[in-house]
C-alpha cells in the first residue's frame, strides 16, 4: 500500500512539475499540441488497459502459485490488448487520414502513438495481482524523474515540441519493455490466443463499465456546470470538487492494496473474508465522515487563504460536497473489497452506470432551482442511494454464497 502511495503521489506531481518547464519552453501554442496529444494518447490507451487491472490482477491472484496458469493469463489479456489496440489504431488512423494532418506534423503524431503504447501495455496489472510491485514502482518512479530532468535540460524551444513528447513517450515505453520483460522471465513461454483473448474482454467488461462508468462521474461536473450555470459558476465548482477528488483519490491505494488479497480469500474461507471486507467497508465510511467533518470546518480556511475572497461560493460548495465523502469511500469498498471478488461484477457495473446516469439527471433538474448548490446536491443523493443498492447486492450475494455450500 505504501508503494502504491508512492505511485499514486509520484502520478500527480510529476506532471504538475511538466508543466512549468514545459509551458515556459514551448510557448502557448506547441504547448497546447502536445498536452492535447498527450490527452488523447491517455484517453485511449485506457480502451487498451480495459478492464484488466482489475479483471485481470483477479486472476493472476487467486492462480498466483500455479506458473502455468500465469502464463496462459498474461497471454490471453497480451492477446486482448493486441485486438483492442488493433482496433483502436484504425480508427486512429481514419481520423489522422481526414483531419489529424490539418493541425499537426506527423512527428508529433508518432510520438503521441508510442505514448498510447507505453501506458496501454502496462503490466502494472499482473504485479499488482502477485503482491509484488516494489520493482516496478521504484523503475517507474526513477524513469519518469530521470525523463523530468531530460526535459529541463534538453527542451529549450517550441522547436522541441516533437523532442518533449518523445522524451516522455520513450521513458514510458522503456518502463513499460522492462516490465514485460519481467513478466515473460516470471511466466516463462506464454502463447497468443483469439479465442483467450476474446474470453479475456467478455470477463473484463463489467469491470471496464464499472471503471468508466466512475471516470465519467469523477470528470463530467465540471462540465455539467458549466452548462446548466455558466462559467462564473465552474471557477466556484471545481476548487470544491478538486479537494473532494484529491481526498478520495488518495485513499484507493489502501482498497488496491486489498483488492487482490481478498479475491485469494474469498477461495479459501468465505466467511472470514466477508467479515474483513465489512470492517474495510465500515471503516472507509468512518474515516470518511471523519475528513468530511475537518473539511467543513477548516475549508472556509483554506479556501479564502489559497483563492482569495472572490472565491467565497467555493467555500459553501464545498460544505455541500463534503456529504459525498463518506459514501463515495464506502462504495468503493464495496465494490472493490466485496462485490468484484464475490463474482456480482455484472451487478454492480450495472449499479454504477445507472447510479452515473441517474446523478446526472438529478444534478441537471436540481440546478434549475439551487444552481450549482443543486448540481452538487444531486451528485450526493445519487452517491447515498447508489450506497444503499450496493449493501442490498451484497446480502443478495451473500444468501447466493451459503446456497452454493448448502448452508
Amino acid at each position: 500500500m505504501g508503494l502504491l502511495f508512492l505511485a499514486q503521489l509520484c502520478g500527480y506531481l510529476i506532471p504538475i512539475l511538466e508543466i512549468p518547464v514545459l509551458a515556459r519552453a514551448l510557448g502557448v501554442q506547441e504547448y497546447g499540441k502536445v498536452v492535447l496529444i498527450q490527452s488523447v494518447a491517455l484517453l485511449t490507451s485506457l480502451l487498451v488497459e480495459y478492464g484488466f487491472s482489475l479483471s485481470g490482477s483477479r486472476q493472476i491472484a487467486i492462480a498466483r502459485d500455479e506458473r502455468g496458469a500465469l502464463a496462459r493469463i498474461f497471454g490471453e489479456v497480451l492477446s486482448a490488448k493486441l485486438m483492442i489496440f488493433f482496433v483502436v489504431s484504425m480508427v486512429g488512423v481514419i481520423v489522422f487520414l481526414v483531419q489529424g494532418s490539418v493541425f499537426y506534423d506527423r512527428e508529433l503524431v508518432f510520438m503521441g502513438f508510442l505514448y498510447f503504447l507505453a501506458f496501454g501495455f502496462s503490466p502494472f496489472w499482473f504485479f499488482q495481482g502477485l503482491e509484488k510491485i516494489t520493482v516496478v514502482v521504484v523503475v517507474e518512479v526513477t524513469l519518469r524523474f530521470v525523463g523530468l530532468l531530460l526535459l529541463y535540460v534538453f527542451i529549450q524551444g517550441e522547436q522541441d515540441a516533437a523532442l518533449a513528447l518523445g522524451i516522455m513517450a520513450g521513458f514510458g515505453l522503456l518502463n513499460t519493455s522492462v516490465g514485460n520483460a519481467m513478466c515473460v522471465n516470471r511466466v516463462g513461454k506464454f502463447c497468443l490466443s483469439f479465442a483467450g483473448g476474446i474470453e479475456q474482454i467478455k470477463l473484463g467488461f463489467h469491470v471496464f463499465i464499472y471503471k468508466s462508468s466512475n471516470n465519467i462521474l469523477m470528470s463530467a461536473g465540471p462540465s455539467l456546470v458549466g452548462v446548466t450555470s455558466g462559467h462564473v459558476a465552474v471557477a466556484s465548482y471545481v476548487p470544491a470538487e478538486k479537494i473532494i477528488r484529491g481526498f478520495v483519490g488518495f485513499v484507493n491505494p489502501i482498497l488496491i492494496g486489498f483488492y487482490p488479497y481478498l479475491n485469494r480469500q474469498f477461495q479459501l474461507s468465505k466467511s472470514n473474508t466477508m467479515r474483513l471486507s465489512w470492517m474495510i467497508v465500515i471503516g472507509m465510511f468512518f474515516a470518511g465522515l471523519m475528513a468530511a467533518g475537518l473539511i467543513f470546518f477548516v475549508g472556509d480556511f483554506l479556501i479564502l487563504k489559497v483563492l482569495g475572497t472572490g472565491f467565497v461560493v467555493a467555500s459553501d460548495i464545498l460544505k455541500i460536497f463534503v456529504l459525498i465523502i463518506p459514501f463515495r469511500l464506502a462504495n468503493q469498498a464495496l465494490g472493490l473489497c466485496m462485490l468484484i471478488p464475490m463474482g456480482r461484477d455484472k451487478a454492480t457495473s450495472f449499479l454504477m452506470m445507472f447510479s452515473s446516469m441517474m446523478s446526472m439527471l438529478l444534478a441537471a433538474l436540481l440546478s434549475i432551482w439551487y444552481g450549482v448548490g443543486g448540481v452538487v446536491m444531486g451528485f450526493v443523493i445519487a452517491e447515498i442511494c447508489l450506497f444503499f443498492a450496493l449493501v442490498a447486492v451484497v446480502f443478495e450475494g451473500k444468501n447466493k454464497y451459503w446456497k452454493r455450500e448448502g448452508v
